[in-house]
């Protein structure tokens, strides 16, 4: 076993990504109404005319980090709390970890479906694994 603190790394690292889209989402959203792209009133209400694709990606960006990252950070707290922490779980954390900044990437960037949906795939699988290992750690010490 490996200290259960040194799951909260993997799970600061999301917590960062999340924050890092956060700033990035603020950003195009300025720059956008600066630009005169979009209304800033648009933001109030969501009525109107749209902002540029790029300040959409980002902002979905964010909804989806409260999607599936939700279970990630579940799995991760229920690991520390029965404290069975090991090399795989460390693994599987840190593969979802990489794979969902690797998605955010190719979101904010150019949002390519395929290699986006292959990224997805991979972080789904990393996250199914570690339950899948928390569950043989629960009931099969």
């Amino acid at each position: 076993m490996i200290d259960v603190k040194w799951m909260l790394l993997p799970l600061f690292a999301q917590f960062l990504l999340s924050m890092l889209i956060y700033i990035v989402s603020r950003l195009r959203r300025g720059q956008a109404v600066k630009k005169g792209l979009v209304k800033s009133r648009f933001f109030k209400t969501f009525e109107g005319e749209p902002p540029p694709r790029d300040v959409i990606a980002a902002d979905q960006l964010i909804l989806n980090l409260f999607e599936m990252p939700v279970l990630f950070f579940t799995a991760s707290l229920i690991i520390i709390a029965l404290k069975v922490n090991d090399n795989v779980q460390m693994i599987l954390a840190s593969l979802y970890v990489i794979s969902r900044f690797w998605h955010a990437y190719i979101k904010i960037q150019n949002g390519r479906l395929a290699i986006r949906a292959l990224v997805f795939t991979i972080s789904a699988v990393m996250l199914t694994g570690m339950w899948v290992w928390l569950m043989i750690q629960a009931f099969f010490p």
